[in-house]
């Protein structure tokens, strides 16, 4: 006989416990989670500044879209967006164009709708179909532009690597066409911590926009890179507005924007970029409102967290932060070589590691990440789609929630673990 369960977890409760036993009931619940502070293959920030909880918390119950009610926190976020046109060499900073988002993923669908409609327009206008829009970007991106191309119903294509630590800058070439409305680029990828030859992409599309008389622009999601390349004083070659063919660049402020999640930003070359037709006029409040976004309602409080780090940190203080990150990575990239049991993949530029073993075992690894679990670490192990060589890799993401001793202690535990079950 089956024994019946003692609640019924998915039927709305009929009577309500009370603030206090909720709190405890859900905070007991979610003692089951993974610690946060050791989720080492996570980007998103875990803590802030004690006043920027405050800040938060007072904030909470400010809905950003009301704007004539909060005109205040609007404008904070028009100076944020200036802000981040500045740092990234927008055409014209001081009339800056862009929108915060609930992440980048979002930034990213608003961005490549720009570009759809640019190109929908240029087409229409010479009178020819604009039945058939299609979009061309790497393998290694983030399957938001999956989303993108199956929701807005344009043709995906997506070029695979052939390994790790290759681009397919030929065959993404070859791709474009005059039904293109934008070719992806990624500053920091997810898999690999590396950046897409952009400069060089920049450069072969003008020649083909020269050619053929098209006007194929460059999306660069910078969800990773955005808050730390205007940082670093290593050589990153260029990648942001100084390129011509770039019109679009989304950032994360929940990753090295040192922001909780959700807030992320969608800066556009110039206001040009952006059609008039996808810009909304609400009646809904008080007075008519422009709105620019998937949603509409969201809270302000990320909005003015991110002005706080801004505020807080500065261009000085970003750069000591992302500077001692860097620092960090290397000292783990150090510790892994010298062990002699793995390999480091990425290419030592973002503090982010990513290597594999050299012993390459499924039951070695997967034994490992449980016995690195059993010490409450969280290491993601993970493939690259679409590759034709198929390899596990993993990935140490640094950021404030890792510290130096921290670092060590997990190196300390990593390698331990694996010449323990190496010598079993």
């Amino acid at each position: 006989m089956k024994e019946k369960p003692t609640s019924k977890p998915y039927q709305f409760p009929k009577k309500g416990e009370g603030a206090f036993r909720a709190y405890q009931k859900i905070s007991n619940e979610l003692t089951l989670d993974g610690n946060v502070q050791l989720d080492l293959g996570s980007f998103s920030t875990t803590s802030m500044n004690p006043l920027a909880d405050k800040l938060i918390t007072e904030q909470l119950g400010k809905n950003f879209i009301d704007y004539n009610e909060y005109g205040q926190t609007k404008k904070i976020h028009d100076r944020i967006i200036g802000m981040l046109s500045g740092l990234l060499h927008a055409a014209d900073p001081h009339n800056p164009t862009g929108t915060s988002t609930l992440g980048s993923s979002e930034a990213i669908h608003l961005a490549l709708l720009s570009h759809k409609w640019n190109w929908k327009k240029r087409r229409e206008s010479f009178g020819l179909s604009a039945s058939k829009p299609n979009i061309v970007y790497s393998g290694n991106a983030h399957v938001c532009w999956d989303k993108f191309a199956l929701y807005f119903d344009v043709e995906p294509r997506k070029i695979p690597q052939t390994s790790h630590d290759s681009y397919p800058i030929e065959e993404i070439l070859k791709s474009i066409d005059q039904n293109t409305i934008c070719v992806g680029a990624i500053a920091g990828n997810t898999y690999t911590g590396s950046i897409d030859p952009i400069e060089k992409l920049n450069d072969e599309i003008i020649r083909l926009n020269k050619k053929h008389n098209w006007d194929v622009g460059i999306h660069v999601d910078a969800a990773i890179g955005g808050f730390v390349f205007p940082f670093i004083k290593r050589e990153v070659k260029t990648w942001d507005f100084r390129l011509p063919l770039v019109r679009s660049i989304n950032l994360s402020g929940h990753k090295y924007g040192l922001v909780y999640p959700g807030i992320g930003w969608l800066i556009l070359r110039e206001a040009a970029v952006l059609p008039k037709e996808l810009i909304f006029t609400s009646h809904y409040l008080e007075k008519p409102i422009e709105t620019y976004t998937l949603n509409f309602s969201k809270g302000a409080s990320m909005i003015l967290a991110q002005y706080f780090s801004i505020l807080q940190h500065g261009k000085q203080g970003y750069e000591k932060t992302i500077r001692d990150y860097c620092k960090t990575a290397d000292v783990i990239r150090k510790r892994l070589r010298r062990s002699g049991h793995f390999e480091i993949i990425d290419e030592g530029i973002l503090p982010v590691i990513v290597f594999r073993l050299k012993d390459v075992k499924e039951d070695m690894l997967t034994a490992l990440l449980l016995k690195l679990r059993s010490k409450n670490w969280m290491l993601p192990a993970y493939q690259i789609p679409g590759i034709s060589k198929q390899e596990t890799l993993l990935r140490i993401v640094v950021k404030e929630n890792i510290s130096p001793e921290l670092a060590q202690l997990f190196c300390d535990d990593l390698i331990y673990s694996y010449e323990t079950l190496k010598n079993d």
